[in-house]
């Protein structure tokens, strides 16, 4: 959080010293909001040769679904400087109850002393037209909780700017009035980064193939934490339309290169645990729009939107502590597997904000 801060204030204190002489127009507007949507991960793939049961290798072999669904308090700022234009901004949750997160998992190996071949190690599999495929063996539910910190900073340039005077005809006391505004489109970059960290509980698992020994309810501890952080650099067009009362402004944005890493720990797994450490990148898309009423040339209200839609694909290196369960024994190993990281977030808030020109 600190980081996150410190990030913020000084691209508006850097902006501040080198043009406060020229006078610049400075706003700051906290809020707080709500975010909703999920990050996803699944893996698989893994070589025969690397497997601990030597399967052979498919996608996914697990997927995990961790949901977004707190509440986050905001902070925004932006300093506006000829045609130049420095935003900052930290989000924090202040809930950490995010809802059910839900695992999946695909060709779980299982032990039966009364199997076709024999007492040894099996993986059930179903036949359609296109061939065999492992069978959905395990999921389950989990009540997550989830910490969360976002922090971006954007410096943009205007393209263009109209300025209008329309006139139009009040049809409630019939004279004719004014309408002032200004049309105008910017182009900038900006670098944000989200992070997540979960701890999940277990409320109920089972086998939808039928496997015994994975129908159950949790206990209360933490099985599975999780950690993410997404480091998004991204360019973005905003168009904005600002009358006397009411603004309103529209922004697309692009990332070629999201960097997603990931850290995962499934603590209640026999064998295991199992450690993993996932690095992955892709591409995002964002989308925000806001619409802000001014009280007064000082004060306003906002309402804001924001999307982000991030696809990554990498590796996970997993590390499996084994141990001695029921009669059966299990040696440490170390894979690696492939890795997709996706996500979707929506952003809802609403800010109060205050801005004034410095001398």
């Amino acid at each position: 959080m600190q980081r996150s801060c410190g990030i913020v204030f000084f691209v508006v204190f850097v902006c501040f010293g080198l043009n406060a002489h020229a006078g610049a127009g400075f706003e700051i507007s906290p809020g707080a909001g709500y975010l909703m949507g999920d990050s996803t991960y699944a893996i698989g793939d893994i070589p025969a040769e690397l497997d601990p049961w030597g399967r052979e290798p498919y996608f996914p072999i697990s997927k995990l679904k961790f949901p977004l669904g707190v509440y986050l308090a905001t902070v925004d700022a932006k300093m506006t400087v000829g045609i130049l234009e420095i935003s900052g901004g930290v989000k924090k949750n202040i809930t950490d109850q995010a809802g059910h997160m839900r695992d999946y998992d695909w060709g779980i190996p299982y032990w039966d002393d009364a199997g076709d071949e024999g007492p040894g190690w099996y993986v059930n599999m179903w036949e359609n037209s296109t061939g065999e495929w492992y069978m959905l063996d395990v999921e389950s539910t989990s009540k997550s909780e989830v910490d969360v910190t976002i922090w971006n900073a954007k410096i943009a340039s205007r393209l263009f700017a109209y300025r209008y005077d329309q006139k139009y005809r009040d049809m409630m006391d019939r004279k004719t009035r004014h309408y002032k505004g200004e049309l105008s489109a910017s182009l900038g970059i900006g670098y944000e980064v989200r992070s997540f960290d979960y701890e999940t509980e277990l409320i109920r698992q089972w086998s939808p193939s039928g496997i015994e020994g994975f129908d159950y309810t949790g206990d209360g501890s933490v099985g599975i934490t999780y950690d993410v952080e997404y480091s998004i650099p991204y360019i973005e067009l905003e168009l904005a339309n600002r009358g006397e009362k009411i603004d309103f402004e529209m922004g697309l944005g692009y990332s070629a290169y999201v960097r997603a890493k990931d850290k995962d720990t499934h603590l209640l797994r026999v064998p295991g645990p199992i450690y993993a450490k996932g690095d992955c990148d892709g591409q995002a898309y964002k989308l925000k729009a806001g619409l802000q009423y001014n009280f007064t040339p000082r004060w306003f209200v906002k309402g804001v939107f924001d999307y982000l839609y991030i696809r990554t694909h990498g590796e996970q290196v997993n590390n499996i502590y084994a141990g001695t369960s029921d009669g059966h024994s299990w040696d440490s190993e170390s894979w690696v597997t492939n890795e997709k990281i996706n996500s979707k977030q929506s952003f809802l808030a609403v800010n109060i904000g205050c801005r004034f020109t410095l001398p």
